[in-house]
């Protein structure tokens, strides 16, 4: 965040406000996408409105959407999607937690010494006791109950206050939705995910960087815990994203099949894996390769099959 200049860096104040954190997939070939057009340009940050067409053969056929871009070298580049209608002020929700039948969640010492961390502007420091207070709430709250989500979220700002952007980005990921779900898309929270996740990925340096870093931290998880240990479920998910984004869809299909493989049937983060597998094989039916076909296969018959891990 460059307080500052008040916007989400590189982006100046008034285009982060008028536009949303996004992230481009990758595609390679024919069949993809591309921008067109080169106006609005900002004085502040730079960056100008370009349209994004799908294209067959590179023709363009269907507009995606637009969006603001500052350009990183060669054909790279950061980008945020423009929002066309001003998004509608409403009230924030306010969902009702399960805490209030374990006041003593919020009178623990970890969590405390946590919040009194946080208030000093030392996140770093607040880390272990934020994850030693997720570890008991998560004993006998939900993992998508408001008071465990808040802390989640502050576990994944402490990894990126700290540095540690692999396991940010999978936290990110995983509590995106879930916060959308529980707050609404438009909360502070929700916002804030979003946000966060951008500016992890713009210190990482594209998906390909990211997809490295995801993977060199999944072999580290894989040697040192069980296969359906939450941290490496989460880490493999955030592998299989950054896979499709870079238009690795073979080997985004495998990660994300296994992680819902493994994952614990109605625990409320398979959902999240689960959409994300979903995803994958819609782009893989979408772009059509061959090779795609055997993966597209076992990730549908273990989304549909009996005994198949769900949410409900």
């Amino acid at each position: 965040m460059n307080e500052e200049r008040r916007g989400v860096y590189p982006f100046c104040g008034p285009c982060a406000s008028s536009s949303v954190a996004w992230r481009a997939a990758g595609a390679a070939g024919p069949m993809g996408s591309r921008f067109y057009g080169h106006r609005d340009i900002c004085e502040n940050c730079g960056s100008s409105v370009r349209t994004l067409y799908s294209t067959i053969l590179w023709i363009p056929v269907s507009k995606v959407g637009r969006y603001r871009i500052i350009p990183t070298g060669g054909r790279t580049f950061i980008g945020r999607k423009v929002i066309d209608q001003p998004v509608v002020t409403v009230v924030q929700r306010q969902p009702v937690s399960a805490l209030v039948d374990y006041p003593e969640l919020d009178s623990d010492p970890s969590y405390r010494q946590a919040e009194a961390y946080w208030e000093q502007s030392e996140p770093g420091q607040a880390l272990p006791f934020y994850q030693s207070a997720l570890a008991d709430r998560e004993k006998v709250l939900a993992a998508d109950d408001p008071a465990t989500l808040r802390v989640r979220l502050r576990v994944a700002q402490g990894l990126l206050a700290t540095r540690n952007y692999g396991r940010a980005i999978a936290w990110f990921e995983l509590l995106g939705p879930q916060l959308a779900r529980v707050f609404g898309p438009n909360h502070d929270l929700t916002r804030a995910a979003t946000e966060a996740v951008t500016g992890a990925r713009l210190m990482v340096g594209g998906p390909r960087s990211e997809a490295q870093l995801l993977a060199d931290i999944v072999a580290v998880d894989a040697e040192g815990f069980d296969r359906r240990d939450p941290q490496l479920l989460r880490d493999r998910a955030a592998l299989g994203r950054a896979l499709l984004a870079c238009g690795e869809i073979s080997d985004a299909l495998d990660a994300l099949t296994t992680t819902v493989s493994d994952a614990e049937p109605g625990h409320p983060d398979t959902s999240v894996y689960r959409a994300a597998l979903v995803e994958a094989c819609e782009v893989a039916e979408a772009r059509g390769k061959k090779r795609d076909v055997v993966a597209v296969g076992q990730a549908r018959r273990l989304l549909s099959g009996e005994g198949a891990p769900t949410s409900t």
